[in-house]
This record gives structure tokens, C-alpha cells and sequence, in this order.
């Protein structure tokens, strides 16, 4: 993976002998500016991994962040979320051995398990996030590259397992004291072996790994009690009414369970159910190494990894079943042209893919998307699905949850790159070439729902719907790219120990193509009409200059001085957050029906005909069509010295600044007036006077997308390294950081999804500046391994028992996240919905309320201590606005509780002869079962008027912590067979 200056001494050996040079990257870096982190196979091997996924070591290094992503949202991936130097985590380019391996959602490859396996096959990786060289593309952010194992002229090989379950699990912190853990079993296996074809010419490695895990899952949701399925509600004299069961509902009724718990008193009660959660998981990678003659090697490598999970609903009617599968080919060709020439040239497939289907857990129909038993119509492409809205939960009563299947995104990537290295005098240049085929395959049906809304228990009892809806769509679409790119890269030794690193790099994507025509947008914002054709021209003239400068202060490798800056850019290739919207115009229309009067049914028998429906065309989206390249300025500066033989200290500053990121907004609003004091509003009436009409008449609300945003990072870095010897190594870095930008909603892949607010005013991005989600304020971890010394100067039965000892720990604290209140309420009327709207800041009041007590406000008692899990925040800190207005709050002003997690393993190796050992491993994730929190009800008001004199009415559950960002702590033991 890294590319290293190694000064080795050789000796002159007899005829028969067989001379074998070996040697370490130095620690101190003297000839590049690269801001690079080495993660060897030691740490690989040895340090604990929950799910034995080899990415989260990504996190150990300076400027690295971990983010969890939305588990069950298939738009952005399973992996690891990482954001590398302030990047978001869409912005990252992932690699082995230099092909890229980036999934279809643009982000850390991994399964729908969550796991990115094959440990076992990988020998390390490094993580270079600032100043690298021009030889790498494609993205604007950091560069993870791994590089994998291969045969050798011994044989050798693997066998483990690992076992989890639910004895050696803590419970949740939000688990109930009376429940036991719910059932959960996990086991993972596998192996290697690797070995000679053709002795010294001729090599192989194969590897397999396999997940089987069984999760319990506890899931609670209300439901028509035991009255309610006999035709009875309660009435207001606290007795009880016949309604009946309408004949076209009964189906539908019979199909809800009967309650276990909680009684609400409006016809609904508690169900709590414990459903199984499965997963299955398989990997499988196969290489050969093959050395052609003394100056041409060749290697192929092929990856294969398939997954499935099942997810129950709340209310056991359907499950949705997930799907990845992730296929890597690679052949490299590596040639030594003359003593100054190298040729390396590559061809690559890199195919991804992922899909969302399911299945009822009932007998009553076999065919989902044709069952007349529940009014699901033969030809929809989705499940009929209905709410009823019931007081005793937000968000109502579901059912037919399975509205958005099928779901699946795939992409293939066809890969063919060309580097030369050549060494002249005081140069070693480099340059090469890349082409890059995109196949795009979505189908996004997510949130294209279909069917029945009720606004009581009562209405579903009588088949009285308040809305009616249906799609007509086929969602299913092909897009095309290629990429294009070179770069030439010279490292100049200016001086003994002066070395000047400069680089160019080229590269650009064709405009996005449809293959069958599906494309049209609004070209502006005053057009009546879609254009046909391509949705934006891609930039071309990219150009992303690069410099460094290295000084080895003393000239004897142990102190140098490097610092570098450079423009890096974001291609624009069909990734899933950009290029899988499926209601585009007029390829996609929605249809509705809408209740009048509820003496009037809108269709008595519920059969929803697309042919009688009236059309509410969907909004066309639109795009800016010439775009700038989103593009990163980054600068760093850094001290290295080694101070003690194998121990080094670094110390760094790096800063970057994003200009053109990618935003979606609303962009058809209303149109504003204003107030006396230059406000906006969006009232008609005096003293707004808005004219009360959207920018563009002809349409309703419009998804616009453009590169109009920005951000910055600054950073200070610190990173102290032992290498391994004596049997310890060690490793703790530390990050103080800063980010903000204008918009990281939908892109940043947001922890816990609370930053994700739209922007409010999409007229004045500025106003929605504010902390990032990348925004990580203090980031410490450390990592130790250590062989304990109990067997030095035993032999026998006493060194049998006490040899072979490891202790690994890895602990981690961080500040936390940022997140923004929510009114809850369309206060403003600007045409969005509500759902941007922020609250004003209290007069006095601090805009991160989360020190003292709360101040008591309608539905909010006064004096409840804050930074509890009842009360993180105070929400009477903030105020609704003004009718028409939004709010003076600025984006992500709260500051989230910190997390503290402490892993550890120990090791006990039983070596039986010199090639053959055994490894008991134990591993303890969450030791101190420490609950890091992470998501909170944000949501400000109940209403406008519900308080006492028609004031505002406070939620009262506004600020309550509603889960963890870590797990509760896990223990897991396995054994390794090595030979």
C-alpha cells in the first residue's frame, strides 16, 4: 500500500545460499508530504474486531470519525460510515490492491449484515487523508487502500470460529429491568490456505468467512383491542358503542392480533411480540500470483461476498427481507521495463448490489401484489398499505407496510489503468492513466406509497378512508457514465534532505445517460415544462494540482518537517444518493383522492382504479445544469520525530476548505413579502402582504439539486506510535477539530439521522451555516498490544500454561455530535411543509441549552436537571414564530453527549510444534457496559395553540434521549488454528 523509502544493508552471500531482504517502512516519513496511516497485519490480526470487520481500525487514526448510518435504509450502504478530515462520508474513495472497490451508494463497502469480512485475507491497509498524490482520483475526501495477502512457497493455512450469544451480552440501556435479553446467537467461521502452484513461480490464496446470526428482536406497536375486533369503541360517557366491522374491512381487521399489554382506552391496546431476525452471510476470495519471468509478474484476484437479513415489522404482517451481493475481479500486470522503468497496468470489475424485498407473515394471500382479500390491485407495482392514525402512538396504527418493495440498487464498474514509474537522476516520476465504465441499475421505490389513510380506528372500522392513493410508475432505470483520467506526479530530491513532491491530475465524467430515454428537468426555474434529455452537463475541465515538501531536519531519518497543500475533486459519477430518484417527470405520476365530508365515502368499495383516479402529477425535479466540480482546498503542516528507537511523535495541523457541495432544497416556494423590520413572511394579509403564489405557478413544491454549498475544517492533530518490539506496541492519537458547512442532510450519512433537517430558507444558504455532522470537537483513541512476559525463563508444564499470552485494549472517548430543534409545525406557510422550520432562541437563552435545570414552559415542568436521558436538553430555551416567519436558530446548535467505549482482548496461543499453533481468543467489546447516547426527540411543540390561553403548547417529551450510538457490552470468544 505505501510507497516507502527503505535504506536496507546487504551482504554478499555464498553461491548456495538463498539471501531473503526484508525490511519495515521507516516511521518517519523524509520524502513525502502525504498525510498516510499504516495499519499492518499485526494490529490486524491481534486487535479486538466486533463482527471482525477490519474498517473500524480506520478509526484509530488521526482525523478519522466513525459514523452509524441508517441500519435499514438501503440509499446509503451498510458499511462503516468513515469521515476522513472533515469529508463526508460519500466523499471517500475505498481501494485493494488499487482497484476501486467503492459500493453503489458511493460509501464503505460492507453486506446488509453490517460487516465488511475477510480479515484473514488482507495484509494491511493505509488511510491518507490529506496531501497524497495525484495518482489518486475520483474523490475529494480521504483514501482507504487495502492491499491483500498472496501464496508463497510454503504452504500455509487457517481455521476459526467465533461464537457470540446472548449469556455473554449486557442488556440495552432502554431494555426493561423485567425482560430478559432477547434471544441472539452469532457464529462466524472460516479459514485460509495459501501455498505453491509452481515452486517460485506459481502461487495461491484462498479465504472463506461465514456468518450465521440469530437475533431476537423485542418490537411494541398498538393495535385494535379484543372489543374493537367484536365492532365496539368506547364512547365519551365511558361505556361503549356498536360500530360493526364494514365487510370489506373485515379481512383487513382479522389480520391484526389480538393486544398483550396496555390497554389505551380508544379501541387500541399494546402488542409486544419477539420476532427472529436472521442474517447470513458468505465470503469468499480467491488469488494467484503468477511470476512470468524475472522482469513481468502477473496476479489475479477475485472477491465474492453474499448476505441476506430478514427485518420484522413493528406489527408482525410482513417482513422485509434484505439482499447484497459484492463481486471484486481484478488482474494486474506489473512489469520491469529497464532499471529505471516499472509499467503497472490493471483491469478491474467491481459489481454491487443490494435490494429490499418481503413477505407476509400470514396465510391469506400468496400473492402480495395480488390479494383482493386486503383491495391490493393486480398491476400496482407496490402493496397497498394503510395507516390509521390512533392518539396512543405518533405516527398511527400501520399496516401493508411493505408499500416500498421492491427496492434494489446495483452498480458495475468496469475499471482499465496504466502507470509507469520512472527514476532519473534526482526524479522518480510517475504518471498514468484510468478509464472508467458506470452501469447504474436503480429502482427506488422508497417513499412511493400506495393506499388508504384513516383518521380513526373508527373510520378503518367503516371502510371511510380519508385519502386514497395510487402510483403509476415504473421506477426501474439504467444509467450510464465514463470517467476519465490521467496524472503525472514527480518526486524531486532537491537536496540531500530536501525532497519536493509535485503532482496534476486530469479527469472528468461524461453527462449522466439514460438507456432508455428516462431523462427530463426543469433546465430553470421559470420553464413551464420539462426538457427532455440530460438532467446536467458534467465538468470537464478539472484540473487538480498538487505540492509538498518534505525536510529531514537532521539527515538521519529520526525528525522531519513536511507540509503540502492541494486542489482535490468530487467526479460526478451515478452513485445511489444521486442518480436514483424514480418520480421524474412525466415518467412517474401519483394519483389521490381526498374525502370531502365524511358522510360521503370516497369510494364505497375501496377498489382503486388508476384509469378513474384524477392525476396529481408529481413534481419535476430540478437540477442545475452546468455545474462547477465540487472541489476541496487542503493544506496541511506537520512535525514527525522519533524519539526513542521505534516510538514516534507526530504532530499536525491540517485544513481544508469545500467549495460546490452537492444540496437539495426546495425551490418553488412561496413567494415572500416583508415585514417592517426586512423579515420575510409568507402571510397575505398586512403587514406581509405576500402575493401568495410560488415562484413558478405552473408547478407545486420542486426538489431542486446543485452545488452550491460549502464547508471548512481545521484540525489539529497529534499521533504517538510505538512499533511493535519486546513484544509491545502501542499506538494513541488525538484530534481536535472543527467543521461546519451549510448543508449535511442527506450526503454526510448523518449519525442517527439528526442533523437532517432541509435547508430552512433555501433563498439564503448562509443562514443555514452551522456545525457540521462531521463536527467531532475532541476524538481521542489508543490501542496497545501487549505479550505478557509470565513464561520468561520457564520450561515444561509451567511454560506450557503461562506462555503465549496477549492482552489488547482499545479504548476511545469523543465529544458529541451536533443536532438542530425542530418546530414540528409549518410556522413559516413558505410552501416546504414545516419540516425545515426552526424555532426563535429565547430571549437570554442559550442556543445549546444543556447546563442546569429546565426554565418551565406549557407541557414542560420547571427545575428538571439537564444532560439526563428523561431531559438532555431544556426546550423552553426556544419560542415558535411568528405566523409566516422562520425561525432566528441556527442549524445544529445542540451538542450531543460524548461517547466512551473501552474494548479488549486476550490471546492464549498453544504453539505444538514450530508451524503448527492453536489461538483461544476472548474479546470484550463495551467492557465497562458504558451507554454512549445518540438520538433524541428534537421535535419542540405539540402545537400552536394548545397551551394555556392559546399559547404554545411544549412537547413534553422534547429533549429525551431515545437511544444509544454504541452497543451494550459484548463478549466473544473464538478459536484460531494456524499452520
Amino acid at each position: 500500500g505505501r510507497e516507502a523509502v527503505v535504506n536496507l544493508p546487504l551482504k554478499v552471500g555464498a553461491v548456495a545460499e538463498r539471501v531473503e531482504v526484508t525490511g519495515e517502512a521507516p516511521l518517519v516519513d523524509t520524502t513525502s508530504a502525504s498525510m498516510e496511516f499504516l495499519v499492518d497485519d499485526k494490529k490486524i490480526r491481534d486487535l479486538p474486531l466486533n463482527g471482525r470487520n477490519y474498517t473500524q481500525l480506520a478509526v484509530l487514526q488521526p482525523g478519522v470519525t466513525p459514523y452509524k448510518l441508517y441500519g435499514d435504509n438501503l440509499s446509503v450502504g451498510h458499511g462503516q460510515g468513515l469521515s476522513i478530515a472533515g469529508a463526508r462520508v460519500d466523499q471517500n474513495s475505498f481501494l485493494m490492491d488499487g482497484q476501486d472497490i467503492t459500493d453503489y451508494a458511493g460509501r464503505t463497502p460492507g453486506s446488509v449484515t453490517g460487516s465488511n469480512l475477510g480479515v484473514d485475507a488482507i495484509r494491511e491497509f493505509s488511510v491518507l487523508s490529506g496531501s497524497y498524490s495525484a495518482e489518486y482520483g475520483l474523490v475529494s475526501g480521504g483514501v482507504m487502500n487495502v492491499v491483500t495477502n498472496s501464496g508463497t512457497n510454503q504452504l500455509h493455512g487457517s481455521g476459526f470460529e467465533f461464537l457470540r450469544n446472548n449469556r455473554l451480552d449486557a442488556k440495552n440501556f432502554f431494555d426493561p429491568a423485567r425482560d430478559p435479553i432477547p434471544p441472539f446467537k452469532r457464529n462466524q467461521f472460516g479459514g485460509t490456505v495459501s501455498g505453491p502452484i509452481i515452486t517460485d513461480r506459481m502461487f495461491f490464496l484462498g479465504a472463506f468467512e461465514g456468518l450465521r446470526e440469530r437475533l431476537g428482536l423485542t418490537k411494541s406497536s398498538p393495535v385494535p383491542n379484543a372489543r374493537a375486533h367484536a365492532g365496539f369503541l368506547p364512547d365519551a360517557a365511558g361505556g361503549e358503542v356498536f360500530i360493526g366491522i364494514s365487510p370489506l374491512m373485515r379481512n383487513r381487521m382479522d389480520i391484526y392480533p389480538l393486544p398483550n399489554g396496555q390497554d389505551f382506552g380508544d379501541g387500541t391496546a399494546l402488542l409486544t411480540s419477539n420476532p427472529n431476525s436472521p442474517s447470513r452471510d458468505d465470503y469468499v476470495m480467491g488469488r494467484i500470483d503468477y511470476q512470468l519471468n524475472n522482469n513481468n509478474s502477473l496476479f489475479g484476484r477475485y472477491t465474492f461476498d453474499h448476505a441476506t437479513t430478514e427485518l420484522p415489522e413493528d406489527i408482525p404482517f410482513f417482513i422485509y427481507t434484505k439482499r447484497s451481493r459484492y463481486q471484486y475481479a481484478l488482474i494486474s500486470l506489473t512489469s520491469i521495463v529497464n532499471s529505471a522503468t516499472v509499467n503497472e497496468a490493471r483491469i478491474g470489475f467491481n459489481r454491487s448490489i443490494a435490494s429490499l424485498g418481503g413477505r407476509s407473515n400470514f396465510s391469506l394471500c400468496a400473492d402480495l401484489n395480488n390479494c383482493p382479500q386486503l383491495g391490493i390491485v393486480k398491476g400496482l407495482p407496490l402493496v397497498t398499505a394503510w395507516t390509521i392514525r390512533s392518539p396512543s402512538i405518533t405516527g398511527g396504527m400501520g399496516g401493508g407496510h411493505l408499500s416500498e418493495v421492491p427496492r434494489r440498487f446495483a452498480m458495475q464498474t468496469f475499471e482499465f489503468a496504466d502507470n509507469i514509474s520512472y527514476t532519473r537522476g534526482s526524479h522518480t516520476l510517475k504518471t498514468g492513466a484510468v478509464y472508467r465504465r458506470y452501469y447504474a441499475n436503480p429502482r427506488n421505490n422508497f417513499g412511493l406509497s400506495s393506499g388508504l389513510v384513516f383518521n380513526t380506528l373508527r373510520e378503518f372500522m367503516q371502510g371511510n378512508p380519508i385519502t386514497i392513493s395510487g402510483q403509476d410508475i415504473d421506477s426501474q432505470y439504467s444509467w450510464q457514465e465514463s470517467l476519465f483520467g490521467w496524472f503525472v506526479q514527480d518526486t524531486i530530491r532537491l537536496r540531500q534532505r530536501l525532497t519536493l513532491n509535485v503532482g496534476l491530475r486530469h479527469e472528468f465524467a461524461t453527462d449522466p445517460y439514460e438507456k432508455h430515454g428516462r431523462m427530463a428537468a426543469l433546465r430553470n426555474l421559470n420553464d413551464t415544462n420539462v426538457t427532455p434529455g440530460t438532467i446536467f452537463h458534467s465538468p470537464k475541465a478539472n484540473f487538480s494540482p498538487r505540492v509538498g515538501l518534505a525536510w529531514d531536519v537532521f539527515g538521519d531519518g529520526r525528525t522531519s518537517v513536511r507540509m503540502g497543500g492541494g486542489i482535490y475533486q468530487e467526479q460526478m459519477i451515478p452513485t445511489t444518493p444521486r442518480f436514483t430518484f424514480s418520480k421524474i417527470f412525466p415518467f412517474h405520476k401519483q394519483y389521490a383522492l381526498i374525502r370531502t365530508s365524511e358522510a360521503a365515502p370516497i369510494l364505497p368499495d375501496l377498489v382503486l382504479d388508476l384509469n378513474a383516479l384524477p392525476s396529481t402529477a408529481n413534481a419535476p425535479s430540478i437540477w442545475e445544469f452546468e455545474p462547477n466540480i465540487p472541489s476541496k482546498y487542503q493544506w496541511n503542516f506537520e512535525v514527525q520525530r522519533e524519539f526513542v528507537a521505534g516510538t514516534t511523535l507526530s504532530a499536525a495541523y491540517m485544513g481544508s476548505r469545500y467549495l460546490h457541495n452537492e444540496v437539495r432544497k426546495s425551490v418553488n416556494n412561496f413567494v415572500p413579502g416583508r415585514l417592517p423590520d426586512g423579515r420575510k413572511c409568507f402571510l397575505t394579509a398586512a403587514p406581509c402582504n405576500a402575493p401568495g403564489r410560488r415562484k413558478n405557478p405552473v408547478f407545486g413544491s420542486l426538489n431542486g439539486q446543485n452545488w452550491e454549498g460549502d464547508s471548512y475544517y481545521q484540525s489539529l492533530q497529534f499521533n504517538l506510535i510505538r512499533r511493535f518490539s519486546r513484544g509491545l506496541q502501542y499506538q494513541a492519537s488525538y484530534t481536535w477539530a472543527r467543521s461546519i458547512d451549510t448543508q449535511t442532510a442527506n450526503f454526510a450519512g448523518v449519525p442517527q439521522g439528526l442533523n437532517d433537517l432541509p435547508v430552512q430558507d433555501p433563498d439564503n444558504m448562509r443562514g443555514d451555516r452551522g456545525l457540521s455532522a462531521m463536527d467531532i470537537r475532541h476524538n481521542l483513541t489508543a490501542n496497545v498490544t501487549y505479550d505478557l512476559p509470565f513464561a520468561n525463563g520457564l520450561s515444561g508444564a509451567g511454560k506450557m500454561i503461562l506462555a503465549g499470552w496477549q492482552v489488547n485494549v482499545m479504548p476511545s472517548l469523543r465529544t458529541g455530535f451536533a443536532f438542530t430543534a425542530a418546530t414540528a409545525i409549518d410556522r413559516s406557510g413558505d410552501g416546504q411543509g414545516g419540516g425545515a422550520d426552526r424555532p426563535d432562541l429565547g430571549a437570554g437563552m442559550s442556543n445549546n441549552p444543556v447546563s442546569g435545570t429546565t426554565t418551565g414552559c406549557p407541557g414542560v415542568p420547571a427545575g428538571q436537571k439537564l444532560q439526563t436521558v428523561e431531559r438532555y436538553f431544556d426546550p423552553c430555551a426556544f419560542t415558535l414564530p411568528a405566523q409566516g416567519t422562520y425561525g432566528n436558530l441556527g442549524a445544529n446548535s445542540i451538542i450531543g453527549p460524548g461517547s466512551v467505549n473501552f474494548d479488549m482482548a486476550v490471546h492464549k496461543t498453544f504453539n505444538f510444534t514450530e508451524r503448527l499453533n492453536l489461538q483461544f481468543r476472548g474479546e470484550f467489546f463495551n467492557l465497562f457496559n458504558t451507554a454512549s447516547f445518540g438520538d433524541f426527540a428534537r421535535s419542540i411543540f405539540r402545537s400552536a395553540t394548545g397551551g394555556p390561553g392559546g399559547t404554545p403548547l411544549y412537547n413534553g417529551s422534547a429533549g429525551r434521549i431515545l437511544g444509544t450510538i454504541t452497543t451494550s457490552r459484548q463478549i466473544q470468544f473464538g478459536l484460531k488454528l494456524s499452520f
